[in-house]
């Protein structure tokens, strides 16, 4: 009997939530007698790792900054044409862009052609903000409309599409890699350190944590928060940490991919975010142990977080409740520890590879049967 074949459709593998996603999927798919494909646009210098029998197609040659200087009208006309060849060659049974810019792309380039039948669209991002034009959502919620089959996240990106639709919107949540619960935690015991990671951007609203820290310090000296992630907001976040004076408390600390770093010394995990699509940084906290706490910003944490048992929830941009929450797991050590186990056996139950991608499965191949 033929192996199914998966197609993926990726900009890069580089670092970010819906990348990462997709090497997890694909990877696991190889070790469910499955084909995996994985069509990017361009190459990244960090890119996620995938499975040996995955197989990468690169539509180009360039890194990620010539593509961008690259990026015209001509040129995203000749990147279709050379996905709609791509696609052909590779005859997938299923078709799954990652990200709303991806998921137009792939139906441009695939006009004309049976294959469009085969093409699964999916919401990475808080639907009602993304895309932020106008126009292009509108496009993005016609494909939702004539899609035979469209995956989101979670029931709230469900729930923002009209009722008369569901019944062909699943629901698939994110995979969490399997090496994250084999982070061992070692906590700096002379230093409580509290860990925020994600691009810096508005969306992510860093600088409601870095004054909820402020906060916290004038009542706890031995604070320390450290920042993970690179965007066009570092500039402005470390010029906010200067005028405050935290520069030895709060440290920006770049991207990085090892895991230990990142949380292995931490005590708490913190997002802080206006929007999200699922947050994977909190799904990465909570299976390493960590205790975290969250703001109950659409779409995502709600669906993680059971307030006070796993994790808290803070109303979005409420810096007094932000405070409090950090201040309320610094003094209690019992709850903290509680919060961690809780957490990461919310992820063990629910979202490891081998649990999200049968499902994966169970969506794509009943749809077609």
């Amino acid at each position: 009997m033929k192996r199914k074949k998966y197609l993926f459709i990726v900009p890069s593998l580089s670092k970010g939530g819906a990348e990462r996603v997709v090497s997890v999927l694909a990877s696991e798919l190889t070790k469910k007698e499955r084909d995996a494909v994985i069509v990017t646009h361009f190459w990244a210098d960090e890119e996620y790792p995938v499975c040996d029998n995955v197989k990468i197609v690169c539509l180009s040659e360039l890194n990620e900054k010539d593509y961008k200087k690259k990026i015209s009208i001509i040129y995203l006309i000749k990147l279709a044409r050379m996905l709609r060849k791509a696609i052909i060659q590779q005859e997938p049974d299923y078709i799954l862009p990652f990200l709303w810019t991806t998921c137009i792309r792939t139906d441009l380039a695939l006009l004309g052609l049976k294959l469009k039948g085969r093409v699964i669209q999916t919401v990475r991002n808080n639907p009602e903000v993304f895309p932020e034009n106008r126009v292009m959502k509108k496009y993005r919620n016609i494909l939702v409309k004539k899609s035979n089959l469209t995956i989101v996240q979670n029931e709230q990106q469900k729930h923002y599409f009209p009722e008369k639709h569901w019944e062909k919107i699943k629901v698939l949540l994110n995979p969490v890699s399997s090496s994250l619960f084999q982070v061992k935690r070692h906590e700096n015991k002379a230093q409580f350190n509290i860990v925020g990671v994600g691009r810096l951007e508005k969306q992510k609203n860093f600088d409601l944590l870095i004054d909820a820290i402020a906060d916290v310090l004038s009542k706890y000296t031995n604070i320390k928060l450290c920042i993970y992630g690179e965007g066009s907001m570092k500039k402005e976040l470390q010029a906010h940490i200067d005028r405050m004076n935290l520069e030895q408390q709060v440290v920006l600390k770049g991207r990085s991919s090892d895991y230990e770093e990142i949380y292995g010394t931490a005590s708490l995990f913190v997002l802080s975010s206006n929007f999200e699509g699922m947050p994977n940084t909190l799904l990465e906290a909570m299976a390493v142990g960590l205790p975290c706490i969250s703001t109950n910003c659409p779409t995502g944490p709600s669906d993680i977080i059971q307030s006070g048992k796993n994790g808290i929830l803070v109303p979005v941009g409420n810096k007094e409740k932000l405070s409090k929450a950090i201040e309320t797991l610094i003094q209690d050590k019992e709850l903290r520890n509680h919060m961690g186990m809780a957490a990461k056996q919310t992820i063990l139950l629910q979202y490891t590879p081998e649990k999200i991608t049968q499902q994966l499965i169970d969506i794509c191949e009943n749809n077609r049967k």
